[in-house]
Formats: C-alpha cells, sequence, structure tokens
C-alpha cells in the first residue's frame, strides 16, 4: 500500500511538472485606442498576458467588476513599461484602463484544456480593407504560411511568412468568397474572407 502512494505521489508531481512547462506567456500591447480583439485573448489557466504601453501616457489593466479574477496593475507609465498577471480561474475577465476606459478595454477570457489550434484559432484577427485590397493578418503565435483557395478548393495564392504579421495583396483577386488556411508550426486553422 506504502509503496502505491509513492507511485501516485510520484504521478502527481510529475503531472504537475508537465502542466507548469505547457503555460503561456501572451504579449499585448496597450495604449490610446487599443481595445477589441486587439486587447483580447482566450487562454488556459496558468497562462500569463503581459502588457506592453506603447505610448508614454499613464494607464493601468483593470479588471471591470464581472470579471472573474481581480487584478490591478496600478497606473504605469512610460512607452515600453510592462506588467503581467497569471489566469487561475475558468471565465470571462473583462478589464479596461480606468482613466481611458472609454477607448481602452478588453476581455481576457480562460478555458479549460484548448489545443494548439483553438489557441491559434481564437486569438487571430483579421481584416480585408476593401479599398486597398490589404488583408492584414495577426495572430500571437508565428506564422508559417498562409494559403488562400477559391470555394472550389483551388488555391489562388500561397504567401511564406516568418512573423504574427502578415500582409496579403487580394487586389488581383475577382469579388468572391475564400478560404484562407493558416499555418503556424503545427497549428492550423482557416477563415472566411469575403472580397466585395
Amino acid at each position: 500500500m506504502k509503496n502505491l502512494l509513492h507511485l501516485g505521489a510520484l504521478f502527481i508531481l510529475l503531472n504537475a511538472s508537465i502542466s507548469l512547462t505547457a503555460q503561456t506567456t501572451y504579449n499585448l500591447d496597450w495604449g490610446l485606442n487599443i481595445n477589441g480583439a486587439a486587447a483580447s485573448l482566450t487562454i488556459e489557466p496558468g497562462d500569463t498576458v503581459e502588457w506592453t504601453w506603447v505610448d508614454n501616457l499613464q494607464h493601468n489593466v483593470a479588471s471591470t467588476a464581472s470579471a472573474q479574477e481581480s487584478f490591478n496593475s496600478g497606473l504605469i507609465q512610460g512607452q515600453g513599461s510592462t506588467w503581467s498577471y497569471t489566469f487561475t480561474e475558468v471565465g470571462v475577465n473583462d478589464y479596461v484602463c480606468t482613466p481611458h476606459s472609454s477607448s481602452m478595454f478588453g476581455t481576457i477570457t480562460v478555458e479549460q484544456a484548448l489545443s494548439i489550434d483553438e489557441k491559434f484559432a481564437r486569438n487571430l484577427v483579421f481584416s480585408l480593407n476593401q479599398n486597398t485590397g490589404r488583408l492584414m493578418v495577426q495572430s500571437l503565435m508565428s506564422m508559417d504560411e498562409l494559403v488562400v483557395y477559391n470555394l472550389l478548393g483551388v488555391p489562388q495564392m500561397r504567401v511564406g511568412v516568418s512573423s504574427k504579421l502578415a500582409e496579403v495583396d487580394f487586389s488581383a483577386l475577382v469579388t468572391g468568397v475564400y478560404l484562407v488556411k493558416l499555418k503556424s508550426g503545427n497549428a492550423q486553422t482557416t477563415f472566411k474572407v469575403v472580397k466585395r
């Protein structure tokens, strides 16, 4: 019986060390007019979010009354300053910069057991500028490749990417609906883009 208890304790210790090493730190820019999708993430318990000040104004990162967890960085000033918080509870955490709450706000959603594909897909920000035909894609993970398909599944363009930001010129494509397949290492996701 004693040996079984020791094996159980060893299993718990091994499991704890495995889960600790799997945690991730995500970086978000924080400054005037950063809000919505640009200031929101979906993460797992134990993941850390680090905010980096992108201007010289005084800001804070403060949870709202409805947030699952309570956090407040206090007022911090200076471009390049950072503050981080490790989320431990499953739930939704709305937050603001209290001096600039109408233009600086976001949500950190904490969900249990996300696959790498789910983390990749849920933290993508993309938009197609219909005037210029430029597709902008921003990811928390460095992207490797972006492939644009028409609805018949025929590739229209393939772009190699090696950063967290990609810009693709859609201007040569005809009006229609396209599927964009994005890869980052072993993670991949597909999203729809409508060109008018």
